[in-house]
């Protein structure tokens, strides 16, 4: 029997995937940051059917990921 993939998690792979390729990488700060806003992410989706609830509340210029483990798109541990 093969497991079936979420659907939810598919739009949120989707997502991510939207706001990683339009971000900004940063060797020197060792920082990945958005180029992109929440309102931004809609647009691109353009697709009925999307759970809005799932897009994170980004903003330009947010660090979404960076060496010390503080970004917003980071686990907290």
């Amino acid at each position: 029997m093969v497991h079936k993939r979420s659907f939810n998690k598919l739009q949120r792979r989707i997502i991510r995937n939207i706001i990683f390729k339009n971000a900004y990488i940063d060797k020197y700060e060792g920082e990945i940051v958005s180029r992109i806003s929440r309102l931004d992410v809609l647009s691109l989706l353009n697709c009925e059917g999307f759970d809005v609830s799932l897009i994170p509340d980004i903003e330009r210029g947010e660090v979404l990921i960076d060496c010390r483990g503080k970004g917003s798109l980071q686990n907290a541990k």
